[in-house]
């Protein structure tokens, strides 16, 4: 009797429904109209969107900190040390050239600048001619002058002067640098007393992995959040006028996406379908959040524990990847440049193409450790050796980033996972 009556007593909702596929499409089809027809709405929404980032953000460093050094010094402790180093040394620098090289041949086969109609130039004179208030960009703040430098600019990102302050600031490509070094000295110290610090370590990231796990339950929230309030800040007009570029763009990010799942799946050795339900939580992340270093444990997770890659090369080579190669930068830069030609209609022989190639790479990763606007300056890194003007067309740029911020970090990520996975061996 009792066992008939508890099957009609309506089931409480599950937490973890808020978990599931669903919910994400709930959420996003709410976000994707408040941001198109309630920019109000969306605006007072968008304190919680930043709250839910901020949270994420706050258990980057810890988990970097402790995951690099951790990973490090074991793995200096192992006799596979040399045969990584020589993976890393091999895949990281193929795959930027190749996914350089990807972007390059879509761009100048697709054409996004060419025979553009007089309307659409026109919209785009106007605008290049308007301020960053005319544009209703003033939550942006002024066009950022064009960086210059590059190698040198990255090499300066790179040094911590104060281990303290970079951390204070959240300088993470500093901190990188000092839990390498860190990690490699800690692993070439043979005391039998350095265990305990390992397990600290290793403690020490597993606590912020549980808040991350928690987090993910109030993802929907976040997301709608986050959605809605990007899309309130993309002009119509402006899309209209740089559709084609955009179009370009996002077809790129799916097709270097699409091989980069294609190399995780065969890496793992898993079903397509379980592949796909493991990579969920970090495309998710990186298309609601635009910030590839709230994705880093959520990427690491994917790959440890669901794709069952090696958890100590996992967690030292996954934050590598995405902290330095910046593939989705490399990509992004490569289809400005090219669109900037053919606006121009400049014509490049292989050499020019080659400038491109290579220019995008050190852009790219000239951008470790810049957030905002300020990535979109290093454009002229690229631009400047083939006499192309940035500020003329960076506002065109500025002005669309609300849309094409969530697809360049969902490249930095995937791509950087699909890095991972070239170079680490399965459990």
């Amino acid at each position: 009797m009792v066992t008939s009556l508890k099957a009609y007593i309506p089931r409480q909702p599950s937490i973890e429904w808020l978990r599931s596929p669903w919910a994400i499409v709930i959420s996003s089809g709410l976000g994707v109209y408040l941001g198109t027809t309630q920019p109000q709405v969306a605006a007072w929404m968008a304190p919680f969107g930043n709250l839910y980032l901020g949270l994420l953000k706050m258990c980057v460093l810890p988990i970097l900190l402790s995951a690099i050094t951790n990973s490090l010094g074991r793995l200096m402790q192992s006799h596979d040390a040399r045969q990584y180093v020589q993976r890393i040394a091999v895949v990281f620098p193929l795959s930027l050239l190749v996914v350089s090289a990807i972007a390059v041949a879509v761009a100048a086969l697709a054409g996004p600048g060419r025979d553009l109609s007089i309307e659409t130039l026109q919209t785009l004179g106007v605008l290049v001619n308007q301020s960053g208030v005319d544009l209703e960009m003033s939550l942006s703040g002024p066009i950022p002058e064009a960086a210059t430098g590059g190698v040198t600019t990255l090499v300066d990102s790179m040094v911590p002067d104060n281990i303290f302050a970079a951390l204070s600031e959240g300088q993470t490509l500093k901190v990188l640098l000092f839990a390498m070094i860190f990690g490699v000295s800690l692993g070439l110290v043979k005391a039998p007393s350095t265990a305990a610090l390992f397990d600290t370590l290793d403690s020490l990231y597993q606590a912020f992995n549980k808040v991350i796990h928690g987090l993910t339950y109030l993802l929907p929230f976040g997301l709608c959040s986050l959605l809605a309030y990007q899309l309130s800040q993309v002009g119509i007009e402006v899309l209209l006028s740089m559709v084609d570029f955009v179009a370009v763009a996002i077809a790129t990010f799916a097709l270097i996406y699409l091989i980069s799942t294609l190399i995780i799946w065969r890496r793992s050795g898993q079903s397509l379908w379980s592949t796909l339900l493991a990579l969920k939580d970090p495309t998710i992340l990186s298309l609601a959040t635009s910030s590839s270093l709230a994705c880093l444990p959520a990427a690491i997770t994917s790959l440890s524990e669901n794709l069952k890659f090696d958890p100590q090369t996992t967690n030292l080579v996954t934050p590598l990847a995405i902290t330095l190669c910046r593939f989705g930068s490399v990509i992004y830069f490569a289809l400005a440049t090219l669109f900037v030609v053919q606006l121009y209609q400049r014509d490049l022989g292989l050499a020019g193409l080659g400038i491109v190639i290579m220019g995008s790479i050190l852009a790219g990763m000239a951008t470790s450790g810049v957030t905002g606007i300020l990535t979109l300056t290093m454009l002229g890194l690229v631009l400047d050796p083939l006499k192309l003007p940035l500020e003329a067309v960076l506002v065109l740029f500025i002005a669309i980033d609300p849309l094409m911020d969530p697809f360049r970090t969902l490249g930095i990520v995937h791509t950087g996972m699909a890095a991972t996975a070239l170079v680490a061996n399965r459990k």
